[in-house]
């Protein structure tokens, strides 16, 4: 696979001569690979995507729109689109395998310096490293605000409040078929209680239509995120984005960056991590008009949201469970029983989050 990237990239670009090539691991959608290229006496690291197939050419489009969108603005750590020789920003490629054409799409874009410190699901974050987090999240919304997609781009997912009901028949169809795993039994067991919980996370169109809809990340977590020293240098996987609500960014951060995994907290969000990042991202956004602090209707609704982010992490590991052909049932085991922890941590811990948040939010 690592030729077929770099034969691809001889053909399509104009970077010269590529050596050092070599599958990046990590990522559990696309697959990636890293080049060297030497062009005028000049060395230059350029890191190269194979998208998933099932990912589809208009959401190409928002993604790398979006990335130079921010750039633009000034937002100078999400990795540039390197055009093709034909100006594109992806190129196509397909071949006949036993009678049947497959399309692959790719992308080269700039490689981005620094350390990949953390894994997703790593809540050991230093503060410092915590801190540059949050204020790279304001940076990137602030830079983003004023996007419109270009005609022919766009995800397909739709926003969370309405991508949330779509669970249900999902996972409906996900019960009639589970198996005799333990990842199956417990799904089982809380499968009443995950629907229930759905329908208590939804907020009310009325009040979605009154908060900030911008350009979202969707993935915003230390695992997409390069550090050198306590600084954030870099940002990558846009390939989720979309157009959301502000505060579904905001909580998915928070969960992301603030769950613990381990021990009797196992579940829980560590509260003072949580202020952390909050308050980090809010002073940040402080500085400038749009789209600003949070306002008071995204505080009083960030519980719920704060809930929504959870399911909607469960749904992928519930969803990619069932979709694989061998998943590993104790790793995803693990994921399950976090979301299921944190879900019914949140539930009850509703009011003292909602104190916490108008506290902290509400001190600049």
């Amino acid at each position: 696979m690592i030729e077929k990237a770099v034969s691809i990239v001889e053909k399509h670009y104009d970077l010269g001569d590529l050596s050092n090539a070599k599958e990046v691991l990590g990522g559990t959608v696309n697959r990636s690979f890293a080049v060297t290229a030497q062009k005028k006496g000049h060395s230059t690291r350029y890191f190269i995507r194979q998208y998933n197939p099932a990912i589809a050419e208009m959401e190409i489009r928002f993604e790398h729109a979006l990335i130079d969108h921010v750039k633009i603005n000034g937002f100078n750590l999400a990795a540039g689109v390197i055009p093709s020789k034909t100006g594109a920003t992806y190129v196509k490629q397909e071949e006949t395998i036993e009678g049947q054409i497959y399309t692959d799409l790719w992308a080269v874009y700039d490689f981005i310096k620094g350390e990949c410190r953390y894994d997703w699901f790593d809540t050991h974050i230093a503060q410092a490293d915590m801190i540059s987090a949050a204020e790279v999240l304001a940076d990137l919304h602030r830079a983003g605000n004023d996007f419109r997609k270009p005609k022919g781009s766009d995800r397909r997912q739709p926003p969370i409040m309405e991508f949330l009901p779509t669970f249900r028949q999902i996972h409906v169809v996900f019960a009639s078929k589970a198996g005799n795993t333990r990842f199956d039994h417990r799904f089982l067991q809380y499968h009443d209680r995950i629907l229930k919980a759905v329908d208590r996370a939804r907020i009310a169109e009325r009040s979605c239509s009154k908060m900030p809809r911008i350009p979202i990340h969707c993935d915003f977590h230390q695992g997409n995120l390069k550090y050198q020293g306590s600084r954030v240098t870099g940002i990558f996987d846009f390939d989720w984005s979309k157009i959301d609500l502000r505060l579904f960014d905001i909580a998915l951060a928070l969960v992301y960056f603030c769950a613990c995994w381990e021990g009797s907290a196992a579940g829980n969000l560590m509260m003072d991590k949580f202020e952390l990042f909050l308050k980090t991202y809010n002073d940040r956004c402080a500085f400038c008009a749009s789209p600003g602090p949070l306002t008071d209707l995204e505080k009083t609704s960030l519980p719920l949201m704060l809930a929504a982010a959870s399911l909607f992490v469960m749904h992928w590991t519930i969803y990619d469970f069932y979709r694989l052909d061998s998943p590993d049932t104790e790793e995803y085991l693990v994921y399950l029983n976090h979301y299921l922890n944190l879900i019914e941590w949140l539930e009850v811990q509703n009011d003292r989050i909602a104190g916490i948040i108008d506290h902290t939010a509400g001190t600049i």
